[in-house]
């Protein structure tokens, strides 16, 4: 599937998909979920004395599509497209499918869930460190939605 939708069929044909890019993957929905996420007071409560940078990719894209989000202590003090150096700078990279990152935006599956059934992967950073904070990974999908 490419960014616009498309996907190619094995004899390289195009088709347009129904599905939908998370708006994410979006500069203007990146925007968006930052204004959601630095005035969200649930948020705050969930990244309080969290700080590092994750970068979330969407790998079912060719190119995948990546976004970056810092989070410093209660407020997401950063969030745009990422670019490939983002990856070896980020603490945490994580990747899902556009069907699956659209599942955990709408709250029909949880993060922890997603990542036990093998629909969200962490590529890198450490497991154990995100653990205690699944109520911010929820918090931050969930301002997605909105």
């Amino acid at each position: 599937m490419t960014a616009n939708g498309e996907q190619r069929t094995a004899n390289g044909e195009r088709h347009q998909l129904v599905s939908v890019l998370p708006s994410l993957f979006t500069p203007e929905g990146i925007a968006r979920w930052q204004a959601h996420l630095n005035g969200s007071t649930v948020f705050a409560e969930a990244a309080a004395g969290w700080v590092g940078t994750l970068v979330l990719v969407a790998s079912d894209l060719e190119p995948p599509a990546h976004t970056l989000v810092r989070v410093d202590d209660g407020r997401c003090t950063e969030a745009r497209t990422a670019d490939v150096a983002d990856l070896a700078h980020a603490d945490f990279v994580l990747a899902a499918t556009t069907t699956a990152w659209l599942a955990l935006i709408a709250g029909r599956t949880t993060p922890t869930m997603a990542a036990m059934t093998g629909r969200l992967h962490l590529e890198k950073g450490d497991l154990f460190a995100l653990i205690p904070h699944a109520k911010l990974a929820a918090e931050l999908l969930a301002a997605a939605a909105d």
